[in-house]
């Protein structure tokens, strides 16, 4: 089983959040536990082409979680949540 951190930044987004929705993008994050890769598991996962790290997109209705992978310490690090708008515009359709 893998752990997940989850960065400061992502955690003062999930806080902004009214609960129902901060407590259904746990509730999804948990599911990485199981399996980080897309290819695996649960959830609309997608690995970010173009990165030097192992990073990943998963799709929680209208948010975007972006996050890495330490696979040697089997440790997910969630560095942002945001809206799929936002996402989009920083990241493009990701």
């Amino acid at each position: 089983m893998w752990a997940v951190l989850i960065d400061e930044s992502a955690v003062k987004f999930l806080d902004s959040l009214n609960k129902r929705r901060s407590e259904h993008i746990k509730k999804d994050l948990r599911l990485l536990k199981e399996s980080p890769y897309p290819w695996q598991g649960l959830g609309d996962k997608k690995e970010i082409k173009g990165s030097s790290k192992s990073a990943f997109r998963m799709r929680i209705g209208n948010y975007r979680a972006f996050y890495v992978l330490e696979e040697n310490k089997k440790t997910i690090k969630i560095t942002e949540i945001m809206t799929a708008e936002a996402a989009h515009k920083k990241y493009g359709h990701v």
